[in-house]
């Protein structure tokens, strides 16, 4: 298996090419791309034939497009928990942190081929079911795809765990929908699963991820070595798409917060205003 891998990935004609389109550290790590997408799809498709086994009153309760989103969500944690894990090791890496631009590290290189891998998968999937996805969702599949390809020219590798470190909110998230869909709403894990949601998706995403990009804007104008203003121009827009995705996501979570407190105490007032009536 190795030594049919070693041919694929150290012919002359894939290190040509990869070489030819500006992105010569993916060349060892294609393979793994194409895999990891399989792999993705795997997931989605085994959910779709496991759930019904595990959880079978809860699947029969669920219509169409929620089951879709079920499988869709188990496939978005198992990438959020691998590159959760992988990033941590790789902020952790002194070669890169003290090159945070322009470093490139195998460990770095063999996690984003991963993700990757995950995006392609996702944007596939996000074209077949737009009109359940959504447009946002295919930006940001779009992107984090771009940035993370970019990643092999190589260029901010060391950034591109730390940018990774949102999907810590990810894992939450998809929780927290699993949980609703189970019906556990009531559940103190819900509430105390709610509560992470919230503080990781404040902390990663909006503090974290708004320093991240000032970080890495001062660190492409302060770069003292040209840079390709097309890979700086996409870099820029993926950025601003990602991050404005990521405002806009965290004013949907404090409404449908917010929404949800309102109707619960609204609950709580019916049942004292009932009261007396259930006494008499």
């Amino acid at each position: 298996m190795n030594a049919v891998y070693d041919i694929l990935v150290n012919n002359s004609a894939s290190v040509g090419f990869f070489n030819t389109i500006g992105l010569p550290r993916l060349a060892p790590y294609w393979p793994r791309v194409f895999a990891s997408a399989a792999i993705f799809e795997l997931i989605f498709r085994l959910g779709q034939a496991v759930t019904p086994v595990v959880f079978p009153s809860t699947w029969n309760r669920l219509n169409k497009i929620e089951r879709y989103k079920w499988c869709v969500r188990l496939a978005s944690i198992a990438h959020a928990c691998y590159m959760v894990t992988n990033s941590l090791v790789i902020i952790a890496n002194s070669k890169l942190r003290s090159n945070p631009l322009y470093g490139y590290d195998a460990v770095a290189e063999s996690a984003y081929s991963i993700t990757v891998g995950y995006f392609l998968w996702d944007i596939i999937d996000t074209y077949k079911n737009i009109q359940i996805a959504g447009l946002g969702f295919m930006a940001h599949a779009i992107m984090s795809f771009g940035v993370y390809l970019l990643s092999f020219t190589p260029f901010l590798q060391y950034y591109g765990a730390c940018f990774m470190m949102f999907e810590v909110s990810t894992i939450f998230l998809n929780v927290h929908l699993f949980l609703e869909d189970l019906g556990l709403q009531d559940a103190i894990l819900y509430f105390i699963n709610g509560m992470a949601l919230v503080s990781s998706f404040f902390f990663a995403r909006i503090v974290y991820g708004t320093i991240l990009s000032i970080n890495v804007w001062r660190g492409i104008a302060n770069s003292e070595i040209p840079i390709n203003p097309l890979i700086t121009g996409f870099i820029k827009l993926a950025n601003l798409t990602l991050m404005g995705l990521s405002y806009y996501w965290f004013s949907v979570i404090i409404m449908t917060a917010k929404r949800n407190a309102l109707d619960a105490d609204l609950i709580r007032a019916l049942d004292e205003m009932d009261g007396p009536k259930k006494a008499d």
